[in-house]
């Protein structure tokens, strides 16, 4: 059987790509002057690995018969959802006031990265529903 890549190996790639992005994007803001005294949420922190780990497990071992493989592109996009909706919770209260009174090159720098890791995460989860509904691996019909 000649196997190849479906579009759901190219939309799962897409997903992991944000999710390291926004990952990174994260632990750089945690270590901004403006965002430092927050520090880093565990919620965040382990619902984006465990999207990211569920994420490597799919594109690796997907489309194999075992049937707990079938809950890993749920999986990712609902952690990715978790991670992105808890850290726009804890950073909108800060983006405001930047944008609104405390608005220096500094907090507009410290700002940028929370923006791009919600951003990031967000629209990972967004392309790991698209890829929930593609194959990872298209086997060749005989």
């Amino acid at each position: 059987m000649n196997k190849k890549l479906g579009k759901g190996m190219i939309t799962s790639c897409i997903t992991f790509i944000l999710a390291i992005v926004g990952f990174v994007a994260y632990i750089i803001n945690t270590n901004t002057a403006y965002f430092s005294n927050l520090g880093k949420n565990t919620t965040v922190i382990a619902s984006l690995t465990i999207a990211i780990v569920a994420l490597v497990l799919w594109m690796t071992i997907g489309n194999v018969s075992p049937s707990w493989t079938d809950v890993l592109p749920v999986i990712a996009p609902a952690c990715l959802f978790i991670g992105g909706i808890t850290l726009l919770n804890s950073r909108i209260n800060g983006i405001a006031a930047i944008m609104t009174f405390t608005n220096n090159a500094q907090n507009m720098s410290d700002m940028s990265s929370a923006v791009v890791a919600i951003v990031a995460i967000i629209v990972a989860a967004i392309f790991g529903i698209i890829s929930a509904f593609f194959d990872v691996k298209k086997v060749a019909e005989n």
